[in-house]
């Protein structure tokens, strides 16, 4: 089954945005699969949106938030 983790900051997206974020990253994933005759995987694809808490990530060695 294809996973993909996005990791947000928490709050920056709205849940409607992460709606739109899941489905164009499905899209992608199936359509990049059906082009390299994989097949239809559209219903196999797991997308997992996770919100760190602030100064739980970082960007070049610099935490954010």
């Amino acid at each position: 089954m294809p996973s993909i983790r996005l990791t947000v900051p928490k709050d920056a997206w709205s849940q409607e945005e992460k709606g739109e974020l899941i489905a164009t990253l499905t899209d992608a994933m199936a359509g990049f699969a059906s082009e390299e005759g994989k097949g239809d995987i559209r219903q196999f694809v797991s997308v997992y949106v996770e919100e760190t808490a602030a100064g739980g990530y970082s960007i070049g060695g610099n935490v954010l938030g």
